[in-house]
């Protein structure tokens, strides 16, 4: 399966960057084009639903910096080192003969072009060196090239901002962007691809488990058996009553899906409290379900994940979600759908908690908790209105029509 990469750059770079990727096998690029680097924070918010990011560059990267920990999908960025100046410095010298100290160069990192001539045992004059930062508007960086431009002090510029070359171009001034190379690409797109395949093994990671019988009860075993069958766990006594569960987070997920849950209880048809917790470490996660345990019942189950976050209680929730049915992108959706904004929040929290952009009608059912014709309603009106698509068909082992895979079509970020 290919892995979905949404990628924020200029367009000039998109060009580069879809010459580069045909050689990666297995990779899906969607693109968000900015003129300015410091529109990248709007533009993840227009992020469809996909399997990692990718932002081409530092500058974007620095503007988005302080949102990217909210993103539920990993992340990368191209980075800007001592290679990419060295290869950019290469090439102006061999096509145009100009003269180091006769260059200005922006970078994000004054010391790499240092590194670079010190590594080349250049004991010549440097070029004039702009530093690129985020607090530092970009207009002042063209300036500071027009003006040495302007007082024939340089004959050539190096720019690693797209915009800054757009207008050296329209002003006539000799210019050239910094040269990413191709390996340094590459790299960026296979570290992004391999982020987004490390987050889906994340399906088996250890999850620890508490369980509380009372004193009092005659069948403690039939009960552990059961709820340790249900969710292959192994399992250990801790006192006469209660014991310590061990599993994963893809097995525990099927067990705390609505019907599994209800079956499980039937069957157990005794007063138990449960709670399971997600940690870095076994002494985390273990930590993480003695809180969750706190907030238990009898007959519920509750979950406290990884960056604290309580779940549940299973399987009387409505869901693992906290909606804002108050966000107006929600509420203009809703009008337009003719759809809740509380449904409208969960399709969102669907996504945004799916390892994969594409599902079935079978899958959006299981997660809203509704039937299969009411699930096939909701995704007619999102289809009608251009928020979902229908993208393939998924051939069944059983008799019947096949299942058709549909893709969201907004923001879900």
């Amino acid at each position: 399966m290919s892995t979905k990469i949404a990628i924020i750059c200029s367009k000039a770079f998109m060009q580069r960057i879809i010459s580069i990727a045909q050689t990666i096998t297995n990779i899906q690029l969607e693109f968000y084009l900015y003129n300015h680097p410091a529109e990248a924070p709007a533009l993840l918010k227009q992020i469809k639903p996909c399997d990692a990011l990718l932002l081409g560059g530092t500058l974007p990267y620095l503007h988005a910096q302080s949102l990217l920990s909210e993103l539920p999908i990993p992340w990368n960025y191209i980075k800007q080192d001592e290679t990419a100046i060295s290869t950019t410095l290469l090439s102006l010298v061999a096509k145009h003969a100009i003269p180091i100290h006769r260059i200005s160069i922006d970078v994000m990192n004054p010391i790499f072009v240092d590194n670079v001539l010190t590594e080349i045992e250049y004991d010549g004059e440097g070029p004039y060196v702009q530093h690129i930062s985020i607090t530092e508007p970009t207009e002042t960086i063209l300036r500071q090239h027009i003006a040495l431009w302007n007082t024939k002090s340089i004959d050539f510029v190096i720019t690693s901002i797209h915009s800054v070359f757009d207008e050296l171009q329209q002003q006539q001034i000799p210019a050239m962007r910094m040269l990413d190379t191709t390996n340094a690409i590459i790299q960026s797109l296979e570290e992004t691809r391999s982020k987004s395949l490390l987050t889906k093994s994340e399906s088996v990671k250890a999850v620890v488990g508490l369980l509380e019988i009372p004193e009092d009860t005659s069948v403690q075993s039939t009960i552990i058996n059961h709820i340790a069958k249900a969710t292959f766990s192994t399992y250990k006594q801790i006192t006469s009553h209660s014991f310590e569960l061990y599993t994963t987070a893809g097995h525990l997920q099927k067990v705390l899906e609505k019907g599994n849950l209800e079956k499980l209880i039937q069957k157990i048809n005794q007063p138990f409290k449960l709670a399971f917790g997600y940690g870095h470490s076994i002494l985390e996660a273990t930590q993480h379900a003695q809180h969750a345990l706190a907030f238990t019942k009898s007959y519920e189950i509750y979950v406290l994940d990884e960056h604290k976050n309580l779940l549940g209680p299973f399987p009387n929730s409505e869901g693992r979600l906290s909606l804002k049915t108050d966000d107006p992108y929600v509420l203009q959706m809703a009008k337009l759908t003719s759809l809740s904004p509380l449904n409208i929040s969960k399709i969102i929290n669907f996504s945004r908690e799916r390892q994969s952009a594409q599902f079935t009608a079978q899958n959006l059912a299981e997660y809203l908790q509704v039937t299969r014709r009411t699930t096939e309603r909701i995704i007619k009106k999102l289809v009608d209105k251009g928020y979902a698509k229908a993208v393939g068909e998924e051939m069944t082992h059983q008799q019947g029509r096949p299942r058709t895979i549909y893709e969201l079509n907004f923001a879900t970020y």
